[in-house]
């Protein structure tokens, strides 16, 4: 449970974003159904729903009055592992996962305020209890939500700037199951049930952590128009370090071990191996207890240019990268100090574009289209069932309409293919440099996200 509890508490998520395996890292970038639409892209030129207090803070001068806008994005996420040795393939069991957004801004003149909720990290996982890697973790959800105050002011015709300040609200859930054989046999100088016979991966406890955190950090962004029908915009969210408060839960999970005579426990055959583990809930290491870890949610840069090729299309191309090397290695504090420990993450740095058009087909509708290419940020050596995540190719449509002059919608669908990678369903000790020797299959994932936001003007 430690690394696990480390590898949680990052932030992510997400997705929804809570949310699902996907996104890069733990990052989630649908935060408005118009921008979702056109595959995120429009750090230049946001939608004018108020999700600009993601995409980019500088974005909400222009339409004068107030906008609410609310919406959802649904994400449904496929895929498995293939063990190399059975070559049996294990399935995914996520549900659907909703992912809500609120942004809700006045804008007046040069001048503009506003508050958006979103959550630009978090996961979730689901892995049937029979899966190997369910002792790594099978039933996992991480959510990071941003609450941000933003505020814009455009002092020259051709520049604009915007700024908020972001509080995080974290939550965390892990569930995994306890491995008897590896853990060490009471008062056999450390032997384990393992070489005492006890089969590998024999569940004997499920652990449940549920963790809370809080954050503060900023968002900046710059939109510039240096000659007519182009904008360059950029955009930096800074890192925010997430203190996490949890506490883990352990039940006994049936073993369905009978002992036979002549067992090296010294007891009467028939006895339930159950009953000889029972001390460890007890008075043993696996108490119910309290734990925690600092973690830090890496910063972000997008830069990009909108082009309005007419005045009824426009082309957007975004370039994003995440300072995902900030996950190096993690500590995390138990009660039980022998449960603590740090482990080795090394992360990298994410790199994406984003490629959208954006086109006003009458007064009321638009049709918006987008791709996007993405690398990810865990190495070949940490590809678990936590986030079994990589390069992945996306692709998105959608489509907006105005239902009066106060109220429109905005619906998008996205797919997304990872390419296929390499990792494990085991884990590395505490403090030892994690390589490829451990990984034992081939994840596999895809997902389809669908979007719909509502906005009002007044």
């Amino acid at each position: 449970m430690r690394r696990h509890l480390v590898l949680f508490a990052l932030g992510a998520a997400a997705v929804g974003f809570a949310r699902d395996a996907r996104a890069q890292g733990f990052q989630v970038n649908e935060h408005g159904t118009c921008a979702m639409a056109r595959a995120g892209a429009g750090v230049a030129k946001p939608c004018a729903d108020g999700s600009g207090m993601f995409y980019n803070p500088a974005g909400l001068v222009g339409r004068n009055g107030w906008t609410v806008s609310a919406g959802i994005t649904v994400i449904q996420a496929g895929g498995g592992f293939t063990d190399d040795l059975t070559a049996n393939t294990t399935d995914l069991t996520n549900s659907a996962i909703p992912v809500p957004h609120l942004f809700v801004q006045y804008a007046k003149d040069k001048y503009a305020a506003g508050l958006g909720v979103f959550v630009p990290y978090g996961l979730g996982t689901n892995w049937p209890q029979t899966f190997d890697g369910a002792f790594a973790g099978y039933d996992n959800a991480l959510r990071n939500i941003y609450v941000q105050p933003t505020v814009a002011i455009r002092p020259h015709p051709k520049v604009t700037f915007g700024a908020g300040f972001d509080f995080v609200l974290g939550h965390v859930k892990l569930t995994q199951l306890v491995d008897l054989s590896e853990n060490a046999v009471p008062g056999l100088g450390g032997a384990t049930f393992g070489q005492l016979g006890v089969p590998p991966l024999t569940p004997f406890a499920n652990g449940e952590l549920v963790g809370n955190g809080t954050g503060i950090g900023g968002h900046f962004g710059v939109v510039v128009e240096p000659v007519s029908r182009v904008r360059l915009g950029a955009r930096y969210m800074t890192a925010v370090k997430v203190d996490y408060d949890g506490e883990v839960d352990f039940e006994p999970y049936p073993t369905g071990i009978t002992l036979t005579s002549g067992n090296p426990f010294g007891v009467p055959a028939g006895t339930e191996l159950d009953a000889v583990v029972a001390g460890a809930f007890v008075a043993g290491p696996l108490l119910d207890q309290g734990g925690g870890a600092s973690i830090t949610l890496p910063d972000q840069f997008t830069g990009g240019v909108a082009v309005d090729v007419t005045p009824a299309l426009t082309v957007l191309v975004d370039y994003s990268w995440v300072h995902w090397t900030v996950f190096d290695t993690l500590e995390v504090i138990f009660d039980d100090a022998s449960l603590s420990g740090t482990t080795i993450e090394n992360y990298e740095n994410t790199h994406g574009i984003r490629v959208g058009i954006d086109w006003a087909a009458t007064p009321k509708a638009a049709v918006r289209a987008g791709y996007i290419y993405h690398t990810g940020a865990a190495p070949a050596s940490v590809v678990t069932p936590l986030l079994p995540e990589g390069d992945r190719n996306e692709f998105t449509i959608g489509f907006g309409y105005a239902l009066s002059a106060r109220f429109r919608f905005d619906a998008a669908y996205q797919y997304l293919k990872q390419q296929d990678r390499r990792g494990r369903t085991g884990e590395f000790p505490s403090g030892v440099e994690p390589d490829l020797t451990l990984n034992n299959g081939l994840y596999a994932f895809n997902a389809h996200l669908f979007g719909l936001t509502i906005t009002a003007g007044f």
